[in-house]
């Protein structure tokens, strides 16, 4: 990292997470974790960036508030608001928190490899399961001849959501992203070659991410390998990830249909309680479809965050059943010790 906040204040250390830390002990130190990378963290604290330990347990993300203790020791996580998490995995069992404390989730995609709804509609699920404002950036407009043709099929799919067409090059829609970020924690989230580490650049005012020309297939290039958080000029901070070509978010069946209203309020006038919108008789979402009051995208963004909540239930029941058998073992080796 080249540059530094600054204060914490200025990268969104405010007075409720400030009595947080009071409560658990005025000896300890609050830091912000900018970085983790090699098993250690960069973290900033009132006296300056320094480097220290992840604890053994793993559990610290780029953007958490941390307490440190008289040997510099991480002692504390503060309460994450706003995290951006994700199951990784082969099985998609392990949760991993991609940034903490995010005030906003800008959805990167370049108009040069087409708006893809569906693939905007699982990055926005992402923000809408961390409770973070969303907004929509679509790059890279001095690519296409037409950078706004593509807005409505976007806006079929993510209504009431903001979308910012922008361009480096010309700058068009960068006044808008600096009003967004401005004195916020934000992240960018979106698949490599997208501009986010390019845009990072321009908002902060100096090249602080490495950046790479996309292959000649389209695809984008790993130019971030890790997490980073980027503070502003003016306060606030930007966290750069690497690209996500797959995301399977941690939602439940209720974020999920807090998430798409529209499709929840119709399907409680289907004629069947479970009905599954398909071909039987009495659907009213199948009927919105057919008079175009509801877009297929929207309906495929919603069944597949519906796959993402049935497989998270399926993986916290069996989370479940091994704690569970966890916990029988551990009494059964107890009543044997008794029975010695």
């Amino acid at each position: 990292m080249t540059r530094s906040p600054a204060s914490l204040e200025a990268i969104g250390f405010d007075s409720a997470r400030r009595a947080e830390a009071a409560a658990l002990g005025e000896e300890l130190v609050p830091a912000r974790v900018i970085r983790i990378d090699r098993g250690a963290a960069t973290i900033f604290t009132p006296a300056g960036e320094s480097r220290v330990a992840v604890p053994l347990d793993g559990d610290v993300a780029v953007g958490d508030f941390v307490l440190l203790d008289e040997q510099g020791v991480i002692a504390h996580v503060l309460d994450r608001y706003g995290s951006v998490a994700r199951l990784v995995g082969n099985r998609h069992e392990v949760l991993q928190v991609v940034a903490a404390n995010v005030d906003v989730v800008l959805v990167v995609r370049p108009l040069d490899l087409s708006t893809s709804p569906h693939r905007i509609q699982s990055l926005l699920t992402l923000a809408f399961d961390a409770a973070a404002l969303p907004v929509i950036v679509l790059t890279k407009a001095d690519l296409v001849a037409d950078p706004y043709g593509q807005l409505d099929a976007v806006a079929a799919i993510a209504p009431g959501v903001e979308m910012v067409v922008t361009s480096v090059i010309t700058g068009e829609g960068i006044d808008r992203v600096r009003s967004i970020v401005h004195d916020r924690t934000v992240v960018f989230i979106g698949e490599s070659g997208g501009g986010k580490s390019t845009l990072t650049n321009l908002l902060v005012g100096a090249d602080v991410l490495e950046i790479a020309p996309t292959r000649a297939d389209g695809q984008g290039r790993h130019t971030t390998s890790f997490r980073e958080l980027v503070p502003l000029q003016g306060g606030g901070a930007i966290i750069d990830t690497p690209g996500m070509r797959e995301v399977v978010a941690a939602v439940t069946r209720e974020q999920v249909e807090e998430g798409f209203g529209d499709i929840a309020d119709l399907a409680t006038m289907c004629r069947f309680r479970d009905c599954s919108h398909g071909v039987e008789p009495g659907c009213a979402v199948a009927a919105a479809l057919a008079d175009g009051s509801l877009a297929s995208e929207r309906l495929a963004a919603y069944e597949s965050a519906m796959r993402d909540a049935a497989w998270n239930e399926r993986r916290a029941d069996k989370a479940a059943q091994a704690a569970e058998r966890k916990a029988w073992r551990a009494l059964e080796r107890q009543r044997r010790v008794e029975s010695w």
